[in-house]
């Protein structure tokens, strides 16, 4: 198994034991719980809008109602009235268990939403592997070393929405993955689209990968009909949040997302966005500084006389290639990976969601010491190089790069400073 194999001959079942294969779960699933600073079982906590106002979205169409009984911070208003400007698949979810518990109780958020999201990366590098020891290694890769620790810390701790969105992205990303490297069957790859797509709009570029996927069924098959259920199934998957948008908004194409500046108190974001836009080149700078080195704030305090540094995360955005070093690997094998199809159609499905969100006038702040955005598109990168960078000597140098990743979020993140003299 060399870096240059075709992809589909790199992407087998792994010929481990089952009893090994579990082994690899259970001890994803025993490093996440030891190292998440939230707790997995808080059974007499039920979530409300007062954690999350998609709750109160899903109780409110119970009622045969769009807009929301109050308005919280980050909510919508237009014409009056309340609404919830966030994608609708958590309040799908919610709107399934608001009658049942009045609220979303904590222990479904721990099993429906965060626990999925960790095993589906163990079963995505197995298959990327063929290892369950690498597969565990590449899975706490990409759920200890890098934003996604955090991401699932705060779903845990107090199911935000911003959070949660981007935990149910991450699981949809991580489950079409799984299918893409697999028998790429267009209606999982579609409903896995529709979880992401739901839940972070930008992720929709994961279309491109789709319709490759279909292309090639049907260029093997000599026929039409994956492309055929493929735009049809894309086709849904945009018409439901357009649909959703004109019912709130009067108009498909307004996502609510300026409303939630109307007649609130102003801060960096809101006058950022009236003066140039959700999505503008002004944020290209601040946007690449963040995205990509987001280095800690640096300090100095005399004491006793003494100048002395210290170093904090900071709350803007923390870059990805210095906390999560596992995507210079990128660098290495980007020839190869632009040379095969399938490929390089997520690679470009990745560029496109990263510099999207250059554009966009927010850094996803705050975030002390980490950036939730890049969940958007990192998991794609080291999956990406997955297969090459677990082979031979290089598994060992990826070995001690996850290790940096996990000692970073799992405890210099949390750290209130550091002092470096």
């Amino acid at each position: 198994m060399t870096a240059r194999l075709p992809i589909a001959e790199r992407l087998v079942p792994s010929r481990a034991s089952p009893a090994r294969v579990l082994g690899g779960a259970l001890a994803v699933l025993g490093v996440f719980v030891f190292l998440c600073d939230a707790k997995l079982w808080r059974p007499a906590e039920v979530f409300t809008i007062k954690e999350n106002i998609q709750i109160a979205e899903a109780q409110a169409w119970w009622q045969g109602r769009l807009d929301l009984p109050e308005r919280k911070w980050d909510s919508a208003l237009f014409n009056g009235k309340v609404y919830s400007h966030f994608p609708p698949m958590f309040t799908f979810l919610s709107f399934v268990v608001v009658r049942l518990a009045d609220g979303v109780p904590h222990w479904l958020v721990t099993f429906l939403i965060v626990l999925p999201a960790v095993f589906l990366s163990y079963v995505l590098f197995l298959r990327l592997t063929g290892s369950p020891f690498w597969g565990t290694v590449g899975a706490l890769g990409l759920i200890v070393g890098t934003s996604a620790l955090p991401v699932l810390e705060n779903t845990l701790r107090g199911a935000r929405p911003y959070s949660v969105n981007q935990t149910l992205a991450l699981a949809g990303v991580l489950a079409f993955l799984i299918e893409f490297f697999g028998r790429r069957r267009v209606f999982p790859l579609a409903a896995t689209l529709a979880v992401m797509a739901w839940s972070r709009q930008l992720t929709l570029v994961y279309a491109l990968p789709l319709i490759w996927a279909a292309h090639d069924r049907d260029r093997a098959t000599r026929g039409r009909s994956a492309r055929l259920a493929a735009g049809l199934f894309i086709a849904a998957v945009i018409a439901v949040p357009l649909a959703i948008n004109f019912l709130k908004f009067e108009n498909p194409l307004d996502s609510g997302y300026m409303h939630i500046y109307t007649d609130r108190p102003e801060d960096a974001f809101s006058r950022d966005a009236r003066a140039h836009g959700l999505f503008s080149p002004h944020f290209v700078p601040r946007n690449l500084y963040y995205a990509n080195l987001g280095l800690p704030d640096a300090d100095w305090i005399t004491r006793e006389g003494r100048r002395e540094l210290y170093l904090r995360p900071n709350q803007w955005g923390t870059g990805i290639w210095w906390t999560t070093p596992m995507l210079l690997w990128l660098l290495v094998f980007l020839p190869q990976i632009w040379a095969d199809p399938a490929r390089r159609a997520l690679l470009l499905a990745a560029l496109l969601a990263n510099l999207a969100l250059l554009f966009y006038h927010s850094t996803g702040y705050q975030q002390r010491g980490f950036n939730r955005y890049s969940l958007d598109y990192l998991p794609v990168l080291l999956v990406l190089v997955a297969p090459a960078c677990f082979v031979g000597w290089r598994r060992w140098v990826t070995l001690g790069m996850v290790a940096w990743s996990a000692v970073y979020f799992a405890w210099l993140i949390r750290l209130p400073h550091l002092r470096v003299c």
